[in-house]
């Protein structure tokens, strides 16, 4: 048969399956001999159904990092910052000598900071601290394409793409998406350590290994409890090099570990010097240990968020666990294969040893450290579903796959308009038009401690103060601890800013108040009151 005629079977061929997936019913023709056909009536269902499937995989395994993008980058063009994120906008606003300082004393590594700090000089720094948030929204998008080649390479494309739509979904991604802290750069870099290590089992090279390892490095400098995780997760693949005898990779393992381990070597002194600090010091960390109520809060924070915590997103976000846990586990069993179980496990036993220290030791520990290693969660919920899908009938999948992604669908709009609205919330414009109306360059503001002063971020002009004492490790500029009334004899206007319900009640024996401002901003409601020293 000639390419033309060729050319032409494949064009028909095409056009009969999209036919069919109109739902029209076309007849099928065959050439006998010298041309003369015969035809027989007949559905193209099967056809159609494994073409639908194919184009279907393919055009979601492209678009979701592209949605995920779309979605969680609303989050990084907003200039909205809460408490902990104003305090990374401090540190990169600082010299490069102080940073370095405040991090060695009583915070994380510089590593993350530092990333930070090029990025916001690089695009333009300033009082707009969108980029600070988009650093956040970039490393999650390259979590999501770790999940659409690396996933795929290791599993396959359906694994792949359950894998971002759980990721996508998952009500703690939106919450950490425009997180101005290193969550999202420690979750892309433990996962990515992860998924190579289980591609350093399956075959093994010198470029993995270096993969693999600087992604260990780059992990533990992100967060303490991701050092914590990554140390878990190495024990755990160690015991399946041993007990599946794998001799062969013990070497690099090792190589990889102490590598890992030298270069880490002077920040563990410094971390372990916070950490004896911290329990000799800091009061309100052992005098108020974990509880069964915290653990509740780790729960709201892995399925919703520990701020502002949704009831029916967290008893679903459970739910789901519970069901898609099952199925992995089954998975697990059906397949041999027990990476996904692994690296489920080194999440797991994250969150109890960062309990058992809370209750225990001190109360350091929060539901979003344990968010380095979420990436392992989702692979453990996309291989639930596809177990779940796989050993359920032709109906029942349809119920199944219906159930759980409209579930998952419905907790994450909740979840995600929630987070939508802190991130759109109008209370900033507010405060920003009172102090450029009332505010002068020549003014101070008082708090009575230090989380009632953030904002100073947006106007670092202005002068404040703390009443009584100040953190040595605080990044926030032109603040001191206010210790006697002659400190603010030469500003033109005082004002004292605390959360609704407060007074200024520290200074009334000096100065009469009156309220000028009563603002609601993300998880706070603020009053400025304008202070007037007494004749």
């Amino acid at each position: 048969m000639s390419s033309a005629a060729n050319k032409s079977m494949k064009n028909w061929e095409e056009m009969r399956i999209w036919c069919c997936i109109a739902g029209i019913k076309v007849r099928e023709y065959k050439k006998i001999g010298s041309g003369r056909t015969e035809g027989s009536m007949e559905t193209c269902s099967r056809k159609t159904d494994n073409f639908i499937r194919t184009k279907g995989w393919l055009l979601l395994w492209h678009a979701l990092p592209v949605i995920a993008l779309l979605l969680w980058g609303a989050f990084g063009i907003r200039n909205n910052l809460w408490y902990d994120e104003a305090y990374s906008a401090s540190m990169v606003s600082l010299p490069w000598k102080r940073l370095i300082y405040i991090t060695a004393t009583d915070d994380h590594s510089p590593f993350y900071y530092v990333i930070l700090k090029l990025f916001y000089h690089l695009c333009g720094g300033g009082t707009h601290f969108w980029s600070l948030k988009l650093l956040s929204v970039l490393f999650m998008t390259g979590y999501m394409l770790l999940g659409k080649y690396y996933v795929e390479k290791l599993f396959d494309r359906k694994i792949s793409v359950y894998f971002m739509t759980f990721s996508l979904l998952m009500p703690i991604f939106s919450v950490q998406a425009g997180n101005v802290r290193m969550y999202a750069m420690a979750l892309f870099f433990l996962t990515l350590a992860g998924l190579a290590a289980y591609d350093i089992y399956r075959e093994a090279t010198r470029r993995k290994w270096i993969v693999f390892c600087v992604a260990s490095i780059c992990t533990v400098y992100c967060h303490t409890f991701a050092l914590i995780q990554t140390f878990l997760f190495y024990m755990l693949f160690l015991a399946a090099i041993l007990i599946c005898r794998r001799k062969d990779l013990v070497k690099g393992f090792f190589i990889s570990g102490f590598t890992v381990a030298i270069v880490f070597s002077p920040w563990l002194a410094v971390t372990c010097r916070q950490f004896i600090l911290r329990m000799r010091y800091d009061d309100g960390s052992t005098a108020e240990l974990a509880t069964l109520n915290s653990v509740m809060d780790y729960f709201k924070e892995w399925f919703s968020a520990v701020e502002t915590p949704i009831g029916i997103v967290v008893l679903l976000g459970t739910a789901l666990c519970l069901i898609l846990s099952y199925g992995a586990v089954d998975w697990v069993r059906q397949h041999h294969n027990a990476a996904p179980a692994i690296a489920a496990a080194a999440f797991a036993l994250t969150g109890i040893v960062g309990g058992a220290i809370s209750a225990t030791v001190n109360n350091c520990f929060m539901g979003r450290y344990a968010f380095p290693g979420m990436g392992f969660v989702m692979l453990w919920y996309a291989v639930g579903f596809a177990q779940i899908l796989e050993s359920s009938g032709t109906n029942g999948r349809k119920w199944w796959a219906g159930g759980i992604l409209g579930t998952a669908c419905l907790c994450f709009l909740i979840q995600y308009s929630s987070e939508i609205r802190l991130e759109y919330d109008g209370g900033l414009e507010i405060y920003e038009n009172f102090a450029e109306t009332q505010m002068t360059d020549n003014d101070a503001v008082i708090g009575p401690y230090t989380h009632t002063i953030f904002l100073n971020v947006y106007h670092p002009e202005l002068h404040y103060y703390i009443i009584g004492y100040k953190l040595y490790s605080l990044p926030f500029v032109n603040t001191d601890a206010l210790t006697d009334y002659s400190q603010l004899d030469s500003y033109e206007n005082l004002w004292y800013i605390c959360f609704q319900g407060g007074t200024p009640n520290e200074l009334e024996d000096e100065y009469d108040y009156e309220e000028a401002l009563e603002f609601h901003y993300m998880y706070y409601d603020f009053v400025i009151y304008r202070l007037e020293r007494r004749r």
